[in-house]
Protein backbone atom coordinates (compact mmCIF):
# COMPACT_ATOMS: atom_id res chain seq x y z
CA UNK A 1 0.00 0.00 0.00
CA UNK A 2 1.15 3.09 -1.16
CA UNK A 3 -0.29 6.15 0.61
CA UNK A 4 -0.46 9.56 -1.66
CA UNK A 5 -0.50 13.23 0.16
CA UNK A 6 -1.51 16.07 -1.59
CA UNK A 7 -3.06 19.37 -0.57
CA UNK A 8 -5.82 19.48 -3.32
CA UNK A 9 -8.84 19.73 -1.83
CA UNK A 10 -11.00 16.90 -1.87
CA UNK A 11 -13.81 16.44 -3.06
CA UNK A 12 -17.71 17.26 -1.38
CA UNK A 13 -18.39 13.55 -1.92
CA UNK A 14 -15.19 12.62 -0.40
CA UNK A 15 -14.78 14.46 2.04
CA UNK A 16 -18.63 14.18 3.20
CA UNK A 17 -18.32 9.99 2.91
CA UNK A 18 -14.97 10.33 4.83
CA UNK A 19 -16.87 12.41 7.64
CA UNK A 20 -19.70 10.04 8.09
CA UNK A 21 -17.39 6.87 8.47
CA UNK A 22 -16.05 8.77 10.81
CA UNK A 23 -19.27 9.68 12.58
CA UNK A 24 -18.71 13.51 12.27
CA UNK A 25 -21.47 14.04 10.25
CA UNK A 26 -24.11 13.33 13.27
CA UNK A 27 -22.18 15.90 15.63
CA UNK A 28 -21.97 18.82 12.78
CA UNK A 29 -25.00 18.43 11.06
CA UNK A 30 -23.55 20.21 7.90
CA UNK A 31 -24.42 19.44 4.32
CA UNK A 32 -22.15 18.06 1.46
CA UNK A 33 -21.74 21.57 0.41
CA UNK A 34 -21.30 23.46 4.10
CA UNK A 35 -18.28 21.06 4.78
CA UNK A 36 -16.45 21.41 1.68
CA UNK A 37 -16.90 25.14 1.84
CA UNK A 38 -15.01 24.81 5.18
CA UNK A 39 -12.66 22.62 3.32
CA UNK A 40 -11.96 25.66 0.65
CA UNK A 41 -11.59 28.25 2.86
CA UNK A 42 -9.44 26.51 5.05
CA UNK A 43 -5.29 28.39 4.77
CA UNK A 44 -3.95 24.86 4.23
CA UNK A 45 -5.59 21.54 3.72
CA UNK A 46 -3.38 17.77 3.59
CA UNK A 47 -5.34 14.94 1.83
CA UNK A 48 -4.26 11.15 2.25
CA UNK A 49 -4.99 8.65 -0.66
CA UNK A 50 -4.57 5.43 -0.98
CA UNK A 51 -5.05 4.34 -4.60
CA UNK A 52 -8.14 7.08 -5.46
CA UNK A 53 -9.70 6.58 -2.14
CA UNK A 54 -9.34 9.59 0.08
CA UNK A 55 -8.56 7.66 3.88
CA UNK A 56 -7.27 11.13 5.84
CA UNK A 57 -7.56 14.76 5.78
CA UNK A 58 -6.49 17.67 8.42
CA UNK A 59 -6.47 21.30 7.92
CA UNK A 60 -5.33 24.64 9.08
CA UNK A 61 -7.25 27.46 9.67
CA UNK A 62 -5.57 30.60 10.27
CA UNK A 63 -5.24 34.67 9.22
CA UNK A 64 -2.08 33.95 7.58
CA UNK A 65 0.05 36.37 9.78
CA UNK A 66 0.15 35.18 13.65
CA UNK A 67 -2.16 32.29 14.25
CA UNK A 68 -2.99 29.25 12.94
CA UNK A 69 -5.65 26.23 14.26
CA UNK A 70 -5.11 22.86 12.88
CA UNK A 71 -8.40 21.07 12.88
CA UNK A 72 -10.23 18.37 11.29
CA UNK A 73 -7.73 15.85 11.46
CA UNK A 74 -9.30 12.73 10.78
CA UNK A 75 -8.21 9.09 9.41
CA UNK A 76 -10.82 6.50 7.99
CA UNK A 77 -11.00 3.96 10.94
CA UNK A 78 -9.60 1.15 9.02
CA UNK A 79 -6.72 2.95 8.69
CA UNK A 80 -5.64 3.76 11.72
CA UNK A 81 -2.33 3.01 13.31
CA UNK A 82 -0.25 3.70 10.04
CA UNK A 83 0.84 6.92 10.68
CA UNK A 84 -1.01 8.39 8.35
CA UNK A 85 -2.39 10.76 10.52
CA UNK A 86 1.01 11.93 12.20
CA UNK A 87 1.92 12.55 8.70
CA UNK A 88 -0.97 14.50 7.79
CA UNK A 89 -0.17 16.60 10.99
CA UNK A 90 3.58 16.76 10.25
CA UNK A 91 2.72 18.25 6.75
CA UNK A 92 0.45 21.00 8.41
CA UNK A 93 2.68 22.19 10.92
CA UNK A 94 5.93 22.26 8.97
CA UNK A 95 3.67 24.55 6.24
CA UNK A 96 3.10 26.92 9.35
CA UNK A 97 6.35 27.05 10.85
CA UNK A 98 7.54 28.19 7.58
CA UNK A 99 4.73 31.08 7.48
CA UNK A 100 5.83 31.59 10.96
CA UNK A 101 2.40 31.17 12.42
CA UNK A 102 1.79 29.89 16.03
CA UNK A 103 -0.12 26.78 15.51
CA UNK A 104 -2.75 25.54 18.19
CA UNK A 105 -5.22 22.85 18.58
CA UNK A 106 -8.31 21.89 20.67
CA UNK A 107 -8.48 18.62 21.41
CA UNK A 108 -10.63 16.11 23.62
CA UNK A 109 -8.73 14.83 26.34
CA UNK A 110 -8.67 11.14 25.40
CA UNK A 111 -6.84 12.69 22.12
CA UNK A 112 -4.30 14.30 23.98
CA UNK A 113 -1.56 11.46 24.29
CA UNK A 114 -1.70 10.93 20.54
CA UNK A 115 -0.58 14.80 19.98
CA UNK A 116 1.89 15.14 22.70
CA UNK A 117 3.55 12.39 21.00
CA UNK A 118 3.55 14.86 17.64
CA UNK A 119 5.31 17.37 20.14
CA UNK A 120 2.03 19.49 21.10
CA UNK A 121 1.89 20.81 24.96
CA UNK A 122 -0.81 21.59 26.88
CA UNK A 123 -0.84 25.50 27.47
CA UNK A 124 -4.34 26.60 27.89
CA UNK A 125 -7.92 26.28 28.64
CA UNK A 126 -9.96 25.41 26.12
CA UNK A 127 -13.52 26.86 26.35
CA UNK A 128 -16.86 26.82 23.95
CA UNK A 129 -19.84 28.78 23.79
CA UNK A 130 -22.79 26.96 25.43
CA UNK A 131 -25.52 27.17 22.42
CA UNK A 132 -23.01 25.48 20.25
Amino acid sequence: MKIRYTDLIPSQEDLFKLYDDEGWNDFLKLPKEALHRAMIQSWYVVSAYDQNQIIGTGRIISDGVINAYLCGVVVHPSYRNQGIGSEIVRQLVVKSHEANLHIQLFSEEKNAPYYEKLGFERFALGMKAKWS
